[in-house]
Order: C-alpha cells, then structure tokens, then sequence
C-alpha cells in the first residue's frame, strides 16, 4: 500500500508539473506571420519605386541596407534600436508614425515585428522571402 502512495503521489506531481509548464513559444515564420503584414501595411510606400531614397521593404537586401540618410530600420536582436519598431509602436498622429497612409499596424502585429526582430529577423531567401507589392502609393 505504501508503495502505492508513493507511486501516486509522484504521478501527480508529475501531471501538475507538466500541465503548469510555460510553453516556450515557437519562433516567428517571416513567410507566415511578418510578409502578410508587410504586404498590407510596408510596402505599398517602401517599396524602390515609391520611396527610391528610403527603406524598401520588398526582400531582405533592401530592408536591411541603411537607407540614403544612413538610417537602419531593422537592427537584427534589437527591436529598441530598429526604426521600424519605434515607427509602428509610435503615438497616433506622431511625426515618425507608420504608415503614415493605411491601417496602422495592429498591437498584435506590432508584437510579432518585435519578436521577430528580437529573435534575430530571420528572412527567407528567394520566392518566400520576396515581398509583393500589390499596389503603390502616389505622390
């Protein structure tokens, strides 16, 4: 009987254990989650053809070259040095805020940009990691 007791009593702590576990969240999938956002909210301005002098957000080379002021919108690991956090977390109505023209970028999204970078902005190569611009924002 006590060998019963013994055995129960580590089954549940076992069970509790697992059950009060944090799942560590899985990494962010660029294609999945940052490209949609980008689509709907980035690149209908930052795109070469729109701002030719700013960040384009279209494939990786671009987006995390420094712009022509010598800016850098993603800084891979530092979310609080990206430009591109600081613009999609700003105040409504404020100077710096993005888009400027649209939706503005959900807090939810805003997050997953956040970790994203956090986790070092992985972006794909090739087709996956290409950023379509559905359309283009006239001057």
């Amino acid at each position: 009987m006590k060998n019963f007791l013994t055995i129960s009593v580590l089954i549940c702590a076992f069970m509790i254990s697992c059950t009060n576990a944090e799942e560590e969240p899985k990494p962010v999938n660029f294609t999945k989650e940052i490209k949609p956002v980008f689509e709907k909210r980035c690149v209908h301005c930052h795109n070469r053809e729109t701002l030719p002098d700013r960040v384009s957000f279209e494939n990786a080379k671009t987006a995390f070259l420094p712009a022509k002021d010598g800016k850098v919108y993603i800084v891979k690991g530092k979310p609080d040095e990206s430009l591109l956090v600081k613009a999609i977390e700003s105040p409504n109505f404020h100077e710096k805020m993005m888009p400027m023209v649209g939706l503005r970028t959900t807090k939810e999204e805003a997050a997953l940009i956040r970790r994203w970078i956090a986790e070092g902005a992985k972006w794909p190569k090739g087709p996956a990691g290409k950023v379509k611009v559905t359309f283009r924002a006239k001057e």
